[in-house]
């Protein structure tokens, strides 16, 4: 199972942009099964969970310097870098900007959690800022949206709440305390058989996010999409090693770094799409429907060249 997990890990460039493929190409047919990514993301958490102690835990809340390097990147470096860029791109298409805001003003994605995961990040750190993130998302969102785009949003806060209870803290709670009780044992014997179902969860993910979109956005194809596409790609990308450059300029550990990194440059998304659709025209979800189709993508290149040394030695160290 370790030998088939490190096979997967290394394709995960390739599996991810194949998900999201199948994704646009099964649309309705597989779309229905969108109640199940509640539960999918909650194994994904759990599994991650395994590898956490009480002691990782405590020791990550006595070292608040990665939560004020989270802070910085992800709500002031980032929203910045996304509105140059948007607004450079579309100076004259306000809707597009907010569009691009969006991406940028919503909390950190659950999937953050799982990439960091991936490229052994530490699993406690990744947990706390995005428990943390999304608590502040009431005040952040709304605020980043004013400051750059002069507009308000509402954030559903109880939605919001309840659905990172399910998806992360029961699992994550779930998981650290199995791990404790188990004095490291699950991690060890079972942790290992897991982890290329977690990968088989995080591919399904990827489809059934994608099919949500692949209808309206094949439907309305124009090449006017493909300059509002690349800027989406090129904010995703970006965000990484300007993310991990942060990081090590506040002289974080590497798998702090790492954990930070993926939870700076992962939103959303799904949270982004709803605010675009309830408060913005049909032109601002453009570039939020696109970012579901890049964020995954992006990511697993990006991880793949920024930490692919980094797994390396994680699956040798676990070898030996």
């Amino acid at each position: 199972m370790k030998t088939l997990n490190y096979t997967i890990e290394r394709f995960m460039p390739i599996v991810t942009p194949s998900g999201v493929i199948l994704g646009l190409l099964l649309g309705s047919r597989i779309s229905w099964m969108k109640s199940s990514v509640t539960w999918l993301f909650g194994f994904l958490t759990f599994c991650g969970a395994l590898g956490i102690g009480i002691k990782d835990v405590r020791k990550t809340l006595k070292r608040p310097k990665f939560v004020l390097v989270f802070l910085l990147s992800a709500n002031v470096i980032l929203p910045c870098i996304a509105w140059m860029i948007s607004s450079l791109c579309f100076p004259t298409q306000k809707d597009l900007v907010s569009g691009y805001m969006l991406l940028k003003a919503t909390p950190t994605a659950v999937v953050g959690s799982i990439w960091s995961n991936i490229y052994g990040g530490n699993g406690a750190i990744s947990l706390t800022v995005l428990l943390l993130d999304t608590l502040l998302a009431p005040l952040l969102t709304p605020l980043t949206m004013k400051i750059f785009t002069h507009t308000s949003v509402a954030i559903d806060s109880l939605g919001m709440m309840r659905s990172m209870t399910l998806m992360v803290v029961i699992p994550s709670l779930l998981g650290i305390l199995i791990n404790q009780v188990s004095k490291g044992k699950v991690n060890r014997n079972i942790t290992p058989c897991l982890k290329p179902f977690s990968k088989a969860a995080l591919l399904l993910v990827i489809i059934i996010n994608t099919s949500q979109i692949a209808d309206q956005l094949i439907r309305n194809a124009s090449w006017n999409y493909i300059p509002i596409a690349l800027v989406c790609a090129i904010l995703a990308a970006v965000g990484f090693p300007i993310s991990y450059g942060i990081c090590r300029l506040s002289k974080l550990d590497k798998e702090s770094s790492i954990s930070i990194t993926f939870a700076s440059s992962l939103r959303n998304i799904s949270a982004a799409l709803v605010l675009a659709i309830d408060y913005f025209t049909p032109q601002a979800a453009l570039p939020v429907i696109f970012g579901i189709v890049f964020q995954q993508s992006i990511c697993a290149i990006m991880g793949h060249f920024l930490f692919r040394n980094n797994k390396i030695k994680i699956v040798k160290g676990a070898s030996v």
